[in-house]
């Protein structure tokens, strides 16, 4: 359990740094160009990255780690303060704040107050994907405490049903693979044991069913990523790929995860939807890293990815503290 817990911890890190330079990039120029032989940086705004620097994902899911650590009690609060810890650490260090905050970075900076923050994503018919790129820590808890983490996880910042569900259907599906030693055949029926929502079953079925990778459609990806292309994106109005949207984000975690047969795997696929591909590359290489192992992912990863030595300690820890 501890080489699962660091390997998954080390995962999601190696996941988020590859995607993080590919962040929004439609999935057919990633299909095209990208050949995972090194790390590359697509964007065409923001500060220069060196390669294998990690996003807000792996920096919200320290976050999450470090108030699991915690002699106080797994809270909203809790989790905010160890949420600006991170930032303002790496703000310090860096001299910049890390790529791909979203409404959260203006809490930070004192421009709105988090209700203000949380308002807005409560609003939405489908919050920002937060709630599930920090939650795979939790499937390493105590099983009582599953759900109600999950919830406290999504209304930390958006205090929203679909985050919430979309939390716990994020940790249930790493528990599968990491807890129950799931296979990937038995993995929606193990979920839909769990999901009450009847349109979430629904949508379950359907990406059950849905082909191989390689094998998708235009159809197909309509059912995993919604409207095509990315409506909200104004800067390009020709990005096909994954939204950054919470449930969206937790059901594509679904689909490649029920396709996935390595950590390597995981990752390619992840980056091959296109559109918030850190995000669904940090939760997939997470969870196979812990299922799998890593040795299938190429060297480059463990020699640039920043922060595997800080993660292989803090799995250590939550190792200790939960399994000891």
């Amino acid at each position: 359990m501890k080489e699962k817990i660091i390997g998954s911890l080390q995962g999601i890190a190696i996941g988020d740094a590859f995607g993080l330079g590919l962040e929004f990039k439609s999935r057919h120029w990633i299909q095209k160009n990208v050949l995972f032989d090194t790390f590359l940086d697509a964007r065409t705004a923001g500060p220069e990255i060196e390669p294998g620097t990690y996003s807000d994902d792996t920096e919200h899911t320290i976050g999450v780690i470090e108030a699991l650590l915690s002699s106080e009690e797994f809270s909203k609060d809790l989790l905010l303060e160890k949420f600006k810890d991170e930032y303002e650490n790496d703000l310090q260090k860096k001299g910049f704040p890390r790529a791909g905050h979203g409404s959260i970075e203006k809490w930070y900076t004192g421009k709105k107050t988090i209700e203000e923050v949380r308002a807005m994503q409560a609003e939405r018919e489908d919050p920002g994907n937060a709630p599930v790129m920090r939650a795979l820590p939790l499937c390493f808890i105590d099983k009582g405490d599953v759900y109600r983490y999950a919830c406290i996880n999504a209304d930390a910042t958006h205090p929203h049903e679909l985050g919430r569900q979309a939390s716990f259907l994020t940790v249930l599906t790493a528990w599968h693979f990491l807890r129950e030693d799931g296979d990937r055949d038995d993995l929606i029926d193990f979920l839909l044991g769990f999901v009450g929502n009847t349109q979430q079953k629904i949508i379950l079925q359907k990406i059950d069913k849905l082909p191989k990778p390689k094998l998708l459609t235009q159809e197909d990806y309509r059912v995993l990523h919604g409207v095509q292309p990315l409506p909200y994106i104004k800067w390009d109005t020709n990005i096909y790929g994954m939204p950054c949207a919470a449930m969206k984000t937790a059901l594509n975690v679904v689909y490649v995860m029920k396709h996935a047969e390595s950590a390597f795997d995981a990752l390619k696929i992840s980056i091959n939807m296109g559109g918030d591909v850190d995000s669904l590359a940090a939760v997939c290489t997470g969870i196979a890293s812990g299922k799998y192992g890593n040795e299938s992912l190429p060297d480059f990863l463990f020699a640039q990815t920043e922060g595997l030595e800080r993660l292989a300690d803090l799995g250590s820890q939550l190792h200790t503290k939960y399994f000891a």
